[in-house]
Parts: structure tokens; sequence; C-alpha cells
């Protein structure tokens, strides 16, 4: 049934002429880290500390609970489970880890569904458009034929429930000396048992036989798996793996920057308009110089991607919860605001 429905909006793309393609691309974009971490920024640094606070964690445990499914359940993507999904060749770059379930819905659920817990009952329509915003971006994944409907539902209603159980947690951080700490020193050692099960558990591999027939499973450590072999196998599970590190490099970039700021840095959002709008440009265009510099030459440094690409995802979420901070403290200090 999963496979007739991406099949029947495969049929739609081409009877409206892939009308709609450019659209769908474009929200699903916001499903993803590069596209969301700006928002965040400005909430965060310019709009509303807590809130920011708030989506951030939500994200965390969303994605915590994402990758772990992922890694257990290992479901490969719909082209590779059925040769009759011809997903949308631009969306293939965003397609990455096992399928199930969806990692863009779970950002973009996470994201928006947690802003939209923290505004006013007055902003009902705000709310509905920040839903809203979630489900198609959700859609977005199975009109472009890279995820199944299970995939968006469990990645939307898992997120759901990390934002309720974060509303529920805040609560406890308020109210309870320490708790805050508790919370971050749980979630890195959650976050690491998560890494150790990933590189010690075993992963399907398949490989392509005589005529386009598919292997027998075997199931293999990712140490045990070769370069050979991962260039033959319809799906290397190093690569799998390799989107649950970059996973927890945000997670784990979370959790310090977090705990970092609400402990030692106590910065503010207070400040006029223009003041705000000045520190977002000089935190953000340091945030880009970091990117296109900084982080090049770590990824480009000769060591291997395991290690490279969550300290690349660590440092994304981790500048703009602990290191901004800093940077706005010392402009309120002296007065550059």
């Amino acid at each position: 049934m999963d496979i007739d429905y991406l099949l029947f909006l495969q049929s739609l793309r081409e009877q409206t002429n892939h009308i709609f393609d450019k659209f769908f691309v474009f929200v699903t974009g916001y499903g993803e880290m590069e596209y969301l971490l700006p928002l965040f920024a400005i909430i965060y640094w310019c709009i509303n500390k807590k809130s920011g606070e708030f989506m951030f964690l939500s994200l965390a445990f969303a994605r915590m609970v994402n990758g772990l499914i992922k890694i257990i359940a290992c479901v490969y993507r719909p082209w590779i489970r059925d040769i009759k999904i011809k997903p949308l060749e631009k969306g293939l770059g965003t397609a990455t880890g096992y399928s199930f379930p969806s990692g863009h819905t779970t950002n973009a659920t996470a994201s928006f569904g947690s802003f939209s817990v923290k505004q006013d009952k007055k902003n009902k329509y705000l709310k509905i458009l920040l839903w809203g915003l979630a489900i198609l971006v959700g859609f977005s994944r199975n009109y472009i034929g890279v995820h199944t409907p299970q995939d968006v539902v469990v990645g939307f209603v898992f997120s759901v429930l990390a934002i309720f159980g974060t509303v529920k947690l805040y609560d406890v951080i308020e109210k309870k000396v320490n708790a805050d700490v508790f919370v971050a020193v749980s979630g890195l050692i959650i976050s690491l048992l998560i890494v150790l099960y990933a590189s010690n558990k075993t992963y399907p591999v398949n490989f392509i036989i005589d005529e386009g027939k598919v292997s027998e499973t075997i199931y293999m450590k990712t140490a045990d798996v070769s370069k050979e072999i991962e260039k033959k196998a319809i799906v290397s599970p190093n690569s799998m793996v390799l989107d649950l590190y970059k996973n927890i490099g945000y997670i784990v970039g979370i959790f310090f920057g977090w705990i970092i700021e609400r402990r030692f840095i106590k910065f503010s959002t207070d400040g006029t308009t223009n003041q705000k709008i000045l520190r977002f440009l000089v935190c953000y265009i340091l945030m880009q110089l970091m990117f296109t510099v900084i982080l090049p030459l770590i990824k480009n440094n000769g060591n291997p991607k395991e290690v490279t690409v969550p300290i690349i995802a660590f440092l994304k979420t981790f500048y703009i919860l602990g290191i901004a901070p800093v940077i706005i403290k010392l402009m309120q200090k002296y007065g550059k605001e």
C-alpha cells in the first residue's frame, strides 16, 4: 500500500508535467538543518531565548529517537525496495541514512511544532501555519519519492511526543536546582550509548546478483565491511551509520551549548530593534565564516568521515548555543549595542 501511494504521487508528477516539483523541493528544504539553523539562531539570539532553548531541546530529543529507530529498523529507501519508484533527482541529495522514520519530518515537526507550542493562544493562525508547514514538509518527502507514508507519520508522531515530553521536562528544569545539569549529562550519556550501540550492532547487507536479482541478506558490523564490500553493497551500512554520527554531533552540540550558556554565560535577548539587528548580523556573519572557512578545513584534514562529520555537526549547533552568546554578552557589556 505504501509503494502504491508513492506510485500514485509519481504518476501525478508526470501527469502535471512536474509543475509542482520545484515547489516541493523548496518545501522539503525546511526539514534540513542548514535551513533551520538560521531560524533557530534568530529566535534564540534576538526574539525569545526561552523559546529558542525549548526548540533546541525538543529537536535534540526528537533526533535522538529518530536516529535510534533508524539503525534498529534498518529500512531501505523506497526505490531500493521497489525499482518502479523513481524519486526526483533533486531530492536524492537529501535522502541520507535509512528510510524509517523520516528525518526531515522529524526536524520540521520538532522545530515548527515546538515554536508553535510556545506561542500565545491568541496567535492561533500562526500556530496553524507552523503545524501546517511541518505537515507539508512531511508530505513533500512522499511527493519527492524518498520516504513512504509510514516513514513520515512515525517521524511526525515521535516528534510530537518529544515536544510534549520536553514541555513536562522544562517544568522540572525551571523548578528544581541542578535539573538542567542532570538533563544535559543524561543526554550526553544516552548519545554516547547510541554511538556505541551503532558501532557494534550488525546491519543488513545485500548485493545485486545475476539477472538483477537481490542476494540473500547477510548481517555485518560496520568494522567488518571492507571497501570492496561497501562498493558492491546495494546499501552500505557505513554510510547509513555516518548519518547517525552526524545526528549525534548536532545533539551533543545542543546539550553542551545549552548547559554552558545556562550556567556560565547567561546572555539576554533584551535590546532595541537596531541592537538586535546588529547582534544577529555580527553573529550570523561570524557563523558563515566558520561554515565556509573553518569547517571545510576540518572536513578536508584527512581524518575519517566518522570523525569529521560529527565534529562539524557539533560545531554548528554549539556555535549558536555556546559561542554566539559569548559574543552577544561582550557586545552588551562594552556598549556595542
